[in-house]
C-alpha cells in the first residue's frame, strides 16, 4: 500500500511549487486523478499569475510553461523522522522567460537563469530532469546543449555545459539516477546517452522527432518493478513508443487509436506501477497507458474549473506517493494519482459442474481496493469481497450465489454494491460508490 496517513504537508509543495491560488471546492469521487482533500491542501490545489507575483513580488509571469520534475532533496531529509518524506523539490521550465522556477524552502520560491548562451543563461530551454542528492539537468533547446546545475538544499549553481558537439535540437532528458542521462534529440531523431560528467555513452538511432523522454531503472526512485526500459514521445507527439536500452521498440501506441479529435502527446511520466501519463496540450487532458502502452483511459477537458486543462504541457510524478504536478499554459495544477471502475457487466452463468454463478466482469483505471456488497430489500445478503486487491485493466470476480450462511439465494432481483478504494495517498481519503441491480435465476 502506497500511503502517508500523517504528517503529509502536501500544502506546502502547493503553494510554493504550483503558484498556487485558494480555491475551495466541494467534496470529491474517487476519479483516475483527485484533488487532495482539504485537510492536506488548505483547499490550494490549483496555481495562477496573481499568487505567483505574490511569491515572486512580479520578478516573473507565466510564459510558455514546459516541462516539469519532481524529486525529494536529500539535503532537506531528517533522517530522524519521516513526516517530512512527502516535502518535495520542483523545478519548471518556464520557456519564454528562459527561467527555471523552483522551490529553495518549503516557504519560498526562486528563480534561476536568463536568455543568453553563456553560464547561467538559457535559450528556449524545454525538458528538466532531477534526483535526489541535487543534481538537476536542462534541455537547452535553442543553444544546443545540456545544462548541468547543482542544488544544495540552499539553491541553484552552475556545475557545466555539455553535448555542444553533437547536440542539436535537445528537447527531453531523463535520468536513472544511476549516472546515466538520456537525452532526445528531435531533429537528429536520435536519443543520447551521457553520464553526469557530459561523456558521450552512445547514440541511439531511427527515431522520428522524437520529443518527450522518461526511463526506468534499478536505481530509479520508487519504481515498484525497476525494469531497464526507455518510454519516447515521437513523431512530435504523435507516437508513443517502448524502447529497451539498445533502442529495441517492445511496444508502440498510436494517437489516432485513442482520439478521433486532434491531439498531441506532449511530455509524459511514469508512476510507481511503470504505467506512462501523457498530457495532450490540443485535447486538454491527461491520456494513462500501462507499461505495454495499452491505453487505459484519458481524463479531464479543455476548461478553468477542478478537472479540467488549459492546454496542459508538463507532467512530474513523485512515484512514492502519487503525487502529480500539471502545467498549464497560465498555471499549474496539484493532484494525486486515484483510480475508476471504467466499466461493470454483470452475467449469469454456470461454472465446470453445472452450478449456477454470477460473472462479473469490471475494467479498474489502476490497482485498487474493492469491497462488494450484496443486498436484497435493502437487507444484506453476502460480503462477498471486503477491500479485495485488484490489478489495473480488465477484472473478473465471481458469486456462487450464496449467502454469508453458505446457502443458495432464492431467485430474485438483488442489488450488488461496488465500492472502490485507491492504493496511493489518496488511499482512505477517496472512494467510489456504485450499484447494479441483478436478477438470480
Amino acid at each position: 500500500m502506497l500511503t502517508k496517513n500523517s504528517g503529509m504537508r502536501a500544502f506546502s509543495l502547493c503553494f510554493l511549487i504550483l503558484m498556487i491560488a485558494i480555491s475551495m471546492f466541494a467534496e470529491q469521487e474517487l476519479a483516475t486523478l483527485v484533488y487532495p482533500p482539504f485537510k492536506h491542501t488548505w483547499g490550494i490545489h490549483k496555481g495562477t499569475e496573481a499568487k505567483l507575483d505574490m511569491l515572486l513580488d512580479n520578478a516573473t509571469d507565466f510564459e510558455n510553461p514546459q516541462c516539469l520534475a519532481v524529486t525529494r532533496l536529500e539535503a532537506w531529509d531528517n533522517p530522524k523522522t519521516g513526516k517530512d518524506d512527502d516535502e518535495l523539490t520542483a523545478y519548471g521550465v518556464n520557456t519564454g522567460r528562459n527561467q527555471i522556477i523552483y522551490n529553495i524552502s518549503m516557504y519560498k520560491l526562486a528563480l534561476y537563469g536568463e536568455k543568453g548562451s553563456g553560464e547561467g543563461q538559457f535559450n528556449n530551454p524545454l525538458g528538466i530532469a532531477a534526483d535526489p542528492k541535487g543534481d538537476v539537468f536542462v534541455c537547452d533547446f535553442g543553444n544546443g546543449r545540456m545544462v548541468h546545475l547543482f542544488n544544495d538544499g540552499d539553491g541553484l549553481e552552475w556545475q557545466s555545459s555539455f553535448g555542444e558537439d553533437i547536440l542539436e535540437e535537445p528537447y527531453d532528458v531523463a535520468i536513472t539516477e544511476a549516472d546515466t542521462i538520456f537525452v532526445t534529440d528531435r531533429a537528429r531523431g536520435t536519443i543520447e546517452v551521457f553520464d553526469y560528467s557530459g561523456k558521450h555513452l552512445k547514440t541511439i538511432e531511427n527515431l522520428v522527432a522524437p520529443t518527450s523522454i522518461d526511463v526506468d531503472h534499478k536505481n530509479v526512485s520508487n519504481s515498484r518493478y525497476a525494469a531497464r526500459f526507455i518510454m519516447v514521445a515521437e513523431g512530435n507527439g504523435t507516437q508513443l513508443s517502448k524502447l529497451t536500452y539498445d533502442g529495441i521498440q517492445l511496444n508502440s501506441a498510436d494517437l489516432n487509436d485513442i482520439t478521433a479529435n486532434k491531439g498531441k502527446f506532449t511530455y509524459i511520466a511514469l508512476d510507481y506501477y511503470d504505467n506512462l501519463w501523457v498530457t495532450d496540450s490540443i485535447a486538454c487532458n491527461i491520456h494513462k497507458f500501462d507499461y505495454k502502452l495499452n491505453y487505459i483511459t484519458s481524463f479531464g477537458e479543455y476548461g478553468e474549473n477542478d478537472g479540467q486543462f488549459d492546454h496542459p504541457t508538463g507532467i512530474a510524478i513523485w512515484r512514492r506517493f502519487g503525487q502529480t504536478v500539471v502545467a498549464e499554459s497560465k498555471s499549474a495544477q496539484y493532484m494525486w494519482l486515484g483510480s475508476d471502475i471504467l466499466s461493470l457487466n454483470t452475467e449469469n452463468t454456470v461454472n465446470r459442474d453445472g452450478e449456477p454463478r454470477l460473472k462479473i466482469d469490471m475494467f479498474l483505471a489502476d490497482r485498487s481496493y474493492i469491497t462488494i456488497d450484496i443486498l436484497k430489500d435493502d437487507e444484506p445478503v453476502r460480503e462477498l469481497y471486503f477491500k479485495k486487491r485488484q490489478g489495473q485493466g480488465n477484472r473478473i470476480l465471481w458469486w456462487d450465489l450464496r449467502n454469508d450462511d453458505g446457502r443458495r439465494v432464492t431467485p430474485g432481483v438483488y442489488t450488488m454494491k461496488f465500492t472502490i478504494e485507491p492504493t496511493y495517498s489518496s488511499y482512505t481519503y477517496f472512494s467510489k460508490t456504485l450499484t447494479k441491480q441483478i436478477e438470480v435465476e
